[in-house]
């Protein structure tokens, strides 16, 4: 016990001075917890904030493919006038015509182009004939075109860049899920290794104390008559290793808890990281099947149901797939239906014009085909094999990703095993060090061992101190990446 209190008195001394002197570079301290860093992280991190808005992007465009279907009103009024010699007096030497006409324009989901028009003219001049009877003339029309080959309706052709933009858009949320799992696994982990860094501060403070109570004792031990005088330089130099290794072991932190801070977008100079959670206790892995899954294939089905970048690239599998079937029937002649008809009215009022056009006694119309057919057609031909082609990546890059996912599962699973036993081991040889370290300090005293045994005990411990640590924040690691393997947060 007298032992434990003389070194316990050491490392208050020592951890005092270090909190005087990071007193004076600290302005303000967080204490968090892993969950209020990740918290933290999803709310402020500046790579999650610039993939938020790539689904509104997502979204704007697919306003933007809808809007080819948009119709269009058109309006137009003008006055035109023309004076000029006649080479008969019958005719006007003066002329003009005012429109004004109004037209619905637009396409239609099934490809049909439509266009109605309502054009009106009063024409007026001075012959003899105008200058006593102004007219107007009124038509009302309907044009219709149907694609029948290329961009014919039953293959839903004319609404591909609509549900292209639509599944893009489903593949931006997924791609900003996955900003957010992989931005709050490298918190969580961050987290955990600014816990390790800091432990490691704790072992090397134990290991400089321990070193620095054995100088004191070997140079009491010299003064007394009972060490040879050369054995305070071996002491000292030790002493000098340990306080070197402490300061790495600073250095180490203050990386790690920068690195944190970057992650979580906080101020680097002035924010002190506390952490507050300890690491979770080792549980064995789930050794019950899941129905009729064993559990590293229950870890590759979860992954597969929820992991952004599968579902990513099966939503852009769709999009190739409508790419193919597009630029097939692209290659297609271009063969359209073309109708029209049309009432018309003239007269010399416009009222008398309006019921002339309503009654249906004057009329066109006109039906026929449209044929268009390309000689070589190599835009199309190109943008087919080259969508079947990007058909046939996605498919090797779906089979690769649900590799990748698979080995990942396996080495997931094979390290949550490891780092169970190795808590178990790093705790058993942490006792033993300690013990060992005891009974080596007590024959030092007694001169039944060297002073250098006694040191590499002291290392031993100091190291066992860190890899029970170690262990433990490395285990909290494994669970967070085995969630991130599934798609999921820490």
């Amino acid at each position: 016990m007298a032992y434990l209190a003389r070194l316990f008195m050491y490392l208050a001394l020592i951890t005092g001075s270090l909190s005087i002197a990071q007193s004076v570079y600290s302005e303000q301290t967080l204490n968090l917890t892993v969950d209020e860093v990740i918290r933290t992280t999803i709310s402020q991190n500046t790579a999650i904030e610039a993939e938020s808005y790539t689904p509104g992007i997502s979204e704007a465009d697919i306003m933007v493919k809808k809007g080819e279907f948009d119709p269009s009103f058109n309006l137009e009024l003008n006055e035109t006038y023309d004076r000029q010699k006649q080479s008969l007096e019958v005719l006007s030497t003066a002329q003009g015509q005012i429109n004004y006409n109004a037209s619905l324009t637009g396409k239609a989901t099934t490809g049909t182009e439509y266009e109605l028009k309502w054009q009106n003219y009063k024409y007026h001049g001075n012959s003899p004939y105008l200058s006593m009877y102004s007219y107007f003339s009124s038509g009302l029309s309907l044009t219709l075109k149907q694609p029948l080959l290329k961009g014919f309706l039953g293959l839903g052709i004319q609404l591909t860049n609509l549900n292209v933009a639509k599944n893009t858009f489903q593949m931006s949320k997924y791609a900003y899920d996955a900003a957010v799992v992989k931005k709050a696994a490298d918190a969580a982990k961050g987290y955990w290794e600014l816990t390790t860094t800091r432990k490691a501060i704790e072992a090397a403070t134990i290991a400089l104390a321990l070193a620095q109570k054995t100088r004191d004792e070997v140079a009491a031990r010299i003064a007394s008559g009972m060490a040879a005088p050369v054995d305070i330089y071996t002491a000292e130099a030790e002493v000098a290793v340990r306080e070197e290794a402490l300061l790495l072991a600073e250095k180490n932190a203050v990386n790690a808890e920068n690195t944190l801070k970057g992650i979580m977008n906080v101020n680097l100079l002035n924010t002190r990281i506390e952490t507050v959670s300890k690491p979770p206790s080792p549980a064995e892995p789930p050794t019950l099947r899941r129905g009729l899954l064993t559990p590293f294939e229950s870890i590759v089905d979860q992954a597969l149901k929820v992991r952004q970048d599968y579902q990513q690239t099966l939503i852009d599998k769709k999009n190739k797939d409508l790419l193919v079937r597009y630029y097939k029937n692209q290659q297609l002649p271009d063969l359209s239906a073309v109708a029209s008809y049309g009432q018309i009215g003239l007269d010399s009022s416009f009222n008398h014009t309006m019921d002339e056009l309503t009654s249906g006694n004057y009329f066109s119309w006109k039906a026929g085909l449209l044929l268009n057919i390309p000689i070589f057609n190599w835009k199309n031909r190109g943008n087919r094999i080259k969508a079947e082609l990007e058909a046939r990546q996605i498919d090797a890059t779906l089979r690769e990703i649900k590799k990748t996912i698979e080995v990942e599962a396996a080495e997931a699973y094979n390290n949550l095993n490891y780092g169970i036993k190795k808590i178990k081991a790093s705790g058993k040889s942490l006792i033993a060090a300690e013990k060992k370290l005891e009974a080596q300090d007590g024959m030092f005293k007694a001169g039944l061992t060297t002073l250098n045994d006694l040191l590499t005990f002291q290392r031993d411990y100091a190291t066992a101190v860190y890899d029970e640590a170690r262990a433990r924040a490395e285990y909290a690691k494994y669970l967070v990446e085995l969630n991130r393997i599934q798609g999921l947060l820490p």
